[in-house]
Order: structure tokens, then sequence, then C-alpha cells
């Protein structure tokens, strides 16, 4: 299905939830996160889009909101961090989707232990979110990478009693608390809207979990060929996501 096409039936839905990731999505793949910038063509369309009457916006991504908040500075729109940990709002206010009662994590010690890991190896970047810790490992040879990872998972066996668990992503292995993902944003932004078609696009693994929460009538929209997960409708690449939004606005 074309672009074009799949613009038409999501117009069809009347009101719509429009929820997508951002890495391998809206925006292309880069060699370090720090280079998936947004162009200026696409700021306009979601600053377009969010504009649209009976159009809800949001992007959820396992970035920090603060890491979001200056890539899309696009008032209107919702965004949803750390694979849905937390929302943050157009009105500024941070809402948190982790469950009261749950037991701290030592953060900080898990990314001292995958600093030592890595320390001296080229490639890896490190990334302690506050409520995860990343190492993405694209620019690491894939002999290095794989031993690394494995004793960083071995290293990880006694905070386990925490409630963490791992997440692979694309090139990126990710320590976060157990149970949060980016289903829990979708299921948020479902109720918010409970009337409007709930659309979501995704490119990775991280993006499973938002398409299991989609209700019966939800368009998963899976972008590119790195997901394995089934889903009715697919676009290449995060070109044609962008071309999609054109139609939508």
């Amino acid at each position: 299905m074309s672009p074009n096409q799949l613009a038409a039936k999501i117009r069809a839905g009347g009101e719509v939830l429009l929820m997508c990731d951002y890495d391998g999505t809206l925006v292309p793949l880069a060699p370090h996160p720090s280079l998936a910038q947004p162009g200026p063509h696409l700021l306009d369309l979601l600053r377009r889009l969010v504009m649209r009457p009976h159009l809800h916006m949001a992007v959820i991504s396992g970035r920090s909101l603060d890491e979001l908040r200056e890539l899309l500075p696009v008032a209107g729109l919702y965004l949803a961090g750390l694979h849905g940990a937390y929302v943050l709002t157009p009105d500024k206010r941070v809402v948190s989707l982790i469950p009261s009662g749950k037991e701290k994590i030592p953060w900080a010690e898990i990314f001292k232990l995958a600093q030592k890991l890595t320390a001296g190896l080229p490639g890896f970047y490190l990334e302690n979110k506050g409520e995860a810790v990343a190492i993405h490992y694209r620019l690491v040879p894939p002999k290095t990478a794989a031993s690394v990872l494995h004793e960083f998972r071995r290293s990880m066996e006694p905070y386990h009693i925490f409630g963490i668990e791992f997440l692979e992503g694309n090139k990126v292995l990710e320590v976060r608390r157990r149970g949060i993902n980016k289903g829990l944003a979708v299921t948020y932004f479902i109720k918010k809207w409970p009337r409007a078609l709930p659309v979501y696009l995704g490119d990775d693994k991280t993006d499973a979990d938002a398409f299991s929460a989609l209700p019966p009538n939800g368009l998963a929209v899976r972008v590119g060929n790195v997901l394995t997960t089934e889903t009715p409708y697919f676009l290449p690449s995060a070109k044609e996501v962008v071309e999609l939004l054109a139609h939508l606005v």
C-alpha cells in the first residue's frame, strides 16, 4: 500500500490518533543517535498536523523526554519517552506511567558496569537515561560487540532482583524496568481519545509492544525490514513515513 493509499484509509477513520516511533520511523537510523536529526520539512509537517482538527499526534520513543523535547520543538505534540515511562503533554506536564510502589533500581551502578566493560573499546556509545541504560554498538565489530554484550548480560544477573529486563533494538541493547514498554503509552493515549482511530508506526523490536496494545480496529504500520512482527500495513522507510504525513496534512 502506497503512502497516499494508507493516508486515505487513515483519513476515512474520522477522528485519528496518530502515534509513531522516532528513530528509524520519523527519521532514518544514523551511525550515532545525535546524528538522527529532523529536517525542517518534517518539523513543518508535524506543526501542521497537530493543528488539524480531529487529529491527535504523539511520538513514542526510547529516548528521554529532554532529548525528544529538543529534537521536536512542536507545540501541541505529545511526547512519550523511555519506552513509555513518561509522557510530556503540550502544556508541559510530565505524566509518569510507572506504577507506584516500584522498587528503586540502581541505574548508576548498572551504568558504571557498562562503562567498565566498554572502556577502551572504540565504537560503543552508552546512555544513562535515568530509568534505563543503553549500549549502542552500531560502529563496533560484530565479534567484539557479541563478547561485550554477553559479559554485560552475565554481570546483570544479580540485578534481576530489582525487576529489570533486556530489550534488544537495532544495534542497541537496553536494560529497562520490567513491564515498562511502548504499549503503556499507546494504552494511555487510547484512553485519552477512545473514539479516535488509533494508528501506530514503528520499525524495530521496541515497537512490538506498541503494536500489541492496539485494539482490533487499530492500524499497525511496520516501517522497514528490521522488525519481524507481521503487521497489516508496511512502509519501506522513514522517507515513505514523511510522504504519509504530507498526505495527511
